[in-house]
């Protein structure tokens, strides 16, 4: 819906540039001639100046409607918003029904998403233009996204500042070893064509971080920007090797001309540039940013390329498989998942992952910053990246440092220094996802015995760290603490682990966990439990149990939603039944559990009836009923953090389907031989 030129003020980094008049007094004929003169050669600010004054002189709505207009094409969105406002508003004779539709984008960019959606409401029901129903239909899906949306707690977005950033439009930036490049045009007021001479050409620049703030940006030398052209676009690769950018000419202050270069750095610099064989053509090219399709390098790039079948133009974003420095194969479109009728811009690639902005697809602002997962075959559906990162109005140019934790972004949202708005001029920004670290604190307890009230501490143990993610066991780190009982680990989020005490003679405790969901720094504490393991005289080692403490039964299977006792449980309930007949005034709980996947109700049912089985079967061998309860306990008792809406492996889930008997009255304190099967040779 916007005019060309504007695009190309943010995405070619050319800012205002105004045409110098005559400011005496004239008529109201010699100023709205003085205005289209200026607005012919595409000079918005010397016209709307114009138009002003000739609205001031004979109060004509239509040059109001003008007027508004361009306020809207020159993002001063508050202004649009009230001009637009005065004319829709009071317009009883249905004039300038045409306007509702920029008057709703007005609201909507200025952060007024439910107002806007009732504009648009209007738009459907009165508009017979069905270019403009769609695209209020698109704009009431964007406010809906908008009202979902949530700025993630842990990102942070900040203006580089003044030094970095000046009064007119920066764009593209690009780190690469300690130096932020970008592009922008050093002038702190509005560039006017007439008898203008000297160097007001946009460059390439760089700039590093002095203190908390990034100091005020150097141009590269005469290598990179060329006197009488505009430089935009940089990228450097991710080798910080190559850097590509563009070079444009204007005619009218109208993109002419604008092609794709690179530049190599040696030992002593960046070296001349020189024009990419392959991808420039008889259309504009920009945004380039080199990536990976297939196993090679690409060059991602945006172009208007005629369509071969249809004529028509829109900018899309296209890849060409690199061959050399410099030297590409032919362009390929990256197809409709990507690219849309709208316009796409600023493609960046990492770690098989796409980010780009478009305004083709409902979006919370203008342009949005989206995100696409490369599979090795299919691009996925793109999707929105977080409010934050994405706000009201544009947001184009993201980039991430290799880290991934960290990057920058470009955005007309109100900032601390521009030119003839608060929206007019874009801005780069910082991005940072706080660092998550998850420290680990394990103590390792012996388990208390009949005379003491709680367990206690256990020193000179090994504690293993292991990585159970995927199906491969990952041994992180072991450490022995011979004079203690604690030991500390470091965690990545969104890893599942096991943790492994052990020590000569006490049987092994082992406890699984993971640290999915973790969105903050944290501290986990996690205990380990041993018990000391004895020798008889036959070989069988023992352990010791004491009153109320769970003695979980491995070998308790079950068929899938089933309640019926399989043949190799039978050997772990024969242990209960013989305990029980060895200590005659002992009672149980026989206990039943479930993993958390499934409903909670259907959980507690199955869990009952599979303790129930597990009790028929104990009375069956002649336990008087009366000696055992059994409970089940569905989904209560986690023992790994795999509790609902937590994201585990099946082997994490499998932990917690388990079967339990505990000492409820009798001994306090019970033996239990456990013999060890030899390995044969």
């Amino acid at each position: 819906m916007r005019k060309q030129h504007l695009f190309f003020l943010y995405f070619l980094l050319l800012a205002a540039v105004a045409q110098a008049q005559p400011l005496n007094r004239s008529t109201p004929d010699a100023n709205k001639k003085s205005a289209e003169e200026a607005e012919s050669t595409n000079n918005p600010y010397a016209a709307l100046e114009f138009y002003e004054k000739v609205f001031d002189d004979t109060k004509d709505r239509n040059i109001a409607a003008k007027i508004a207009l361009m306020h809207f094409e020159l993002r001063d969105y508050e202004r649009a918003e009230k001009s637009l406002s005065r004319l829709v508003l009071r317009d009883r004779k249905g004039e300038f029904g045409g306007l509702k539709y920029y008057y709703g984008l007005s609201l909507k960019y200025n952060g007024k998403c439910p107002e806007a959606v009732d504009v648009f409401n209007q738009v459907l029901v009165e508009s017979q233009d069905q270019t403009v129903i769609q695209a209020a239909k698109r704009e009431i899906a964007g406010c809906d996204l908008l009202r979902k949306a949530k700025q993630p707690e842990n990102l942070t977005v900040a203006n580089l500042g003044k030094k970095a950033n000046g009064p007119q439009t920066e764009a593209s930036p690009a780190y690469s070893n300690g130096e932020l490049y970008y592009t922008t045009l050093q002038s702190k007021e509005v560039i006017t064509l007439d008898g203008k001479e000297g160097d007001w050409y946009a460059k390439v620049v760089t700039s590093t971080k002095s203190g908390a703030e990034f100091a005020e940006p150097t141009a590269l030398g005469t290598q990179i920007n060329r006197e009488g052209w505009h430089q935009g676009n940089v990228s450097v690769s991710q080798d910080g090797r190559t850097m590509y950018f563009t070079r444009v000419q204007l005619n009218n202050n109208v993109v002419g001309e604008s092609k794709i270069y690179y530049a190599l750095k040696g030992s002593d610099g960046w070296g001349a540039a020189k024009e990419v064989t392959g991808v420039n053509g008889e259309y504009i090219a920009k945004h380039p940013s080199e990536g990976e399709l297939f196993g090679e390098k690409v060059l991602f790039f945006v172009a208007n390329i005629p369509d071969s079948k249809t004529g028509k133009t829109s900018f899309d974003i296209y890849y060409a498989p690199k061959k050399s420095d410099g030297v590409f194969g032919l362009p390929v479109n990256l197809g409709e998942v990507i690219n849309t009728p709208g316009e796409e811009a600023s493609p960046f690639y990492r770690d098989g992952k796409l980010y780009f902005s478009s305004n083709g697809r409902p979006t919370i602002g203008g342009m949005d910053v989206f995100e696409s997962q490369w599979n090795g075959s299919v691009w996925s559906d793109p999707k929105h990246m977080p409010l934050g990162v994405n706000s009201s109005v544009d947001d184009l140019f993201y980039t991430q440092t290799a880290d991934g934790y960290s990057g920058y972004l470009v955005s007309n949202r109100p900032g601390p220094n521009n030119l003839k708005s608060k929206t007019c001029c874009d801005d780069i920004y910082a991005w940072e996802v706080e660092r998550i670290k998850v420290d680990l604190a394990a103590k390792t307890l012996r388990r208390k015995r009949k005379n003491e009230k709680e367990d206690q501490p256990l020193e000179a143990c090994t504690v293993a760290l292991i990585d159970v993610t995927g199906k491969k066991v990952a041994p992180i780190e072991e450490k022995n603490n011979p004079g203690a009982n604690n030991f500390d680990f470091t965690l990545v989020p969104d890893r599942s682990y096991l943790l492994v005490a052990t020590r000569e003679g006490y049987q092994p405790d082992s406890l699984r966990f993971n640290t999915t969901g973790i969105k903050k720094s944290t501290k986990l504490e996690k205990k380990l439990t041993l018990r000391v393991v004895k020798k008889t005289p036959s070989g069988d080692t023992t352990v010791t149990y004491t009153i109320n403490e769970p003695i979980r039964l491995n070998k308790i299977y079950y068929d899938f939603d089933d309640d019926k006792i399989l043949p190799q449980s039978e050997p772990d309930l024969q242990q209960i039944v013989d305990l029980m007949n060895e200590y005659p005034d002992m009672k149980i709980e026989l206990s039943s559990h479930t993993d958390s996947q499934g409903k909670e109700t259907y959980n507690e049912n199955l869990s009952q009836r599979r303790a129930d089985s597990a009790k028929r079967w104990v009375v069956a061998k002649g336990i008087v009923e009366t000696r055992i309860v059994a409970k089940g306990y569905g989904e209560q008792v986690i023992l790994n953090g795999c509790t609902n809406g937590v994201e585990c492996t099946d082997e994490e889930h499998r932990f917690n389907r388990r079967t339990e008997f505990k000492i409820t009255e009798g001994p306090t304190e019970i033996t239990i031989k456990k013999t060890e099967v030899k390995k044969k040779n």
